[in-house]
């Protein structure tokens, strides 16, 4: 397992008084095993995988045989244990990995929420003797703060997203579809070293509201918003990040509207430093908006950005988590009008030592008028 993250597991299991921590979702094996197993990205149900460890540092994982050879060119866990799918229990194999590690009477935080039910029964009866706690705060834990090497891929999926906005305006006309910038975009994100995508959102006009869109082949008019945001991954890491565009030509509501937005946004931005807790950036966000006679449309500012699209901590009204350097968040002060128009504007942003670090700068602060 790679140094840092086994460090950030390490302390996982301290603070939450745990003696071993088992993995079991695609994010959490991935976190653990290095890389992201092609069988769960699948979602082959059937084939389990797990990482294991230690508080000693030790570490395994749990794999179907097939995916043995992929494991030893990409994973940095080097005890692989691999099963037949067709012939063995796997849940013998996880048993034998955890007494190996010491913990067959100890406290072992699993993702209760990740296995199936039939496969955790049967671990229950293989290890009569361990404690079982749920797994997944002390994950949640782990993961808050990234490691350099997280960092980098973040880094690299936000730029990969910002650049292909940058390229796929310069190509937006009147009279397009949504599926036609869907597909512009989709080319450019890969041009740009994306090595996913799981989602490219495009949807104008009275579409542009909609949470998570699926483009159409609506046309796109002159004058009015079109949502883009933009999720797609670079070492299983994500980018989710996007920009309104108005066609053609922008009125001056729309600029209004979008200057509002930028200045509570900027307002976020210089309140963003480590000690700073989440319920201070929400409050400035609700502030924010207030002084401009806006209500903020969804129950939260940000979230917590990595392997997983939405991840602790969540800057919302119930949150209240001090901030530390090496977090990562999107943050989204999103707007709706009266009549229904959705303005979109989301930054991918690592909190710093003195401050904050935007991912997705490239654009500024001026309303994107395109075609």
């Amino acid at each position: 397992m790679d140094e840092q993250i086994a460090a950030r597991h390490r302390a996982a299991m301290a603070h939450h008084g745990l003696d071993a921590l088992v993995a079991y979702s695609k994010e959490n094996v991935a976190y653990g095993a290095g890389y992201v197993v092609p069988s769960q990205l699948l979602n082959m149900r059937s084939r389990q995988f797990a990482v294991a460890c230690n508080r000693d540092g030790r570490a395994a994982m749990l794999l179907t045989a097939n995916e043995l050879s992929e494991a030893k060119a990409r994973s940095t866990l080097t005890d692989l244990r691999p099963y037949d799918e067709f012939a063995d229990d796997p849940m013998a194999v996880l048993a034998g990995i955890l007494k190996d590690l010491g913990a067959a009477e100890g406290k072992i935080g699993l993702e209760m929420d990740a296995i199936p039910a039939d496969r955790w029964e049967a671990l229950k009866r293989l290890l009569p003797r361990a404690k079982w706690e749920h797994g997944a705060d002390a994950f949640h834990f782990a993961r808050m703060v990234k490691t350099p090497g997280e960092l980098d891929r973040l880094r690299k999926a936000a730029r990969a997203a910002d650049l292909a906005q940058a390229d796929a305006h310069a190509q937006v006309r009147e009279g397009m579809t949504e599926q036609d910038l869907y597909r512009l975009l989709m080319d450019r994100v890969l041009a740009h070293g994306a090595e996913g995508v799981l989602m490219i959102q495009v949807a104008a006009g009275e579409r542009s509201s909609f949470s998570n869109p699926t483009p159409s082949e609506r046309r796109l008019k002159r004058g009015e918003l079109v949502k883009v945001d933009i999720f797609v991954t670079v070492g299983g890491y994500l980018s989710d990040t996007g920009r309104a565009i108005v066609i053609g030509e922008a009125n001056p509501t729309q600029r209004e509207i979008w200057s509002r937005m930028q200045e509570t946004l900027a307002a976020i931005h210089a309140a963003i430093r480590p000690g700073a807790r989440t319920s201070d950036l929400w409050r400035v966000f609700v502030e924010g908006f207030k002084k401009h006679g806006m209500i903020p449309v969804i129950r939260f500012l940000g979230h917590g950005l990595g392997l997983s699209l939405h991840e602790e901590p969540y800057i919302a009204a119930h949150a209240d988590t001090v901030l530390e350097a090496g977090m990562v968040f999107a943050i989204e002060p999103v707007y709706k009008t009266g009549d229904g128009m959705g303005y979109h504007l989301e930054d991918n942003v690592i909190v710093t030592p003195t401050g904050v670090e935007n991912m997705t700068s490239r654009f500024g602060r001026d309303l994107l008028v395109v075609g």
